[in-house]
């Protein structure tokens, strides 16, 4: 697998992980969503430069890969397992850094109706918690 298709199943699958924490209340507000495209565009896309074949930011599957889970209604369990299994995969990926900008994200996402609820605290802790288990 090359490094921009390497990103492209990491980004896909963040938006999944992004959507299982916005979906984890059973709903997916406005903000929620907005906040995610916002912090795409302000701190993804300029984290690194790879593309897909068509010319299209690879940390736009982020974005996309959101839209998608929310689009068909797919369960936030589901969708985190999604995330689970590729961050597996791509372990080594994962440094510091990028898990810091995932929680931020995340975090952002919860806080963005006001407050984060009960079952989006618990989907934070969840991620927290994969990642000591790989650290």
């Amino acid at each position: 697998m090359s490094t921009a298709e390497t990103y492209i199943d990491i980004y896909t699958n963040l938006g999944f992980l992004f959507y299982s924490v916005a979906a984890g209340d059973g709903q997916v507000r406005a903000a929620e969503v907005a906040t995610l495209k916002h912090l795409v565009k302000e701190r993804w896309i300029p984290l690194e430069s790879s593309r897909d074949e068509f010319g299209i930011d690879a940390a736009e599957y982020i974005s996309m890969s959101f839209d998608y889970a929310h689009n068909n209604a797919l369960d936030a369990g589901a969708a985190f397992d999604r995330f689970e299994g590729a961050y597996r995969e791509h372990v080594k990926r994962f440094d510091p850094d990028l898990k810091k900008l995932v929680m931020n994200t995340a975090a952002a996402i919860a806080d963005a109706f006001g407050h984060a609820n009960k079952a989006e605290l618990t989907s934070l802790m969840r991620i927290q918690q994969l990642f000591r288990e790989q650290a």
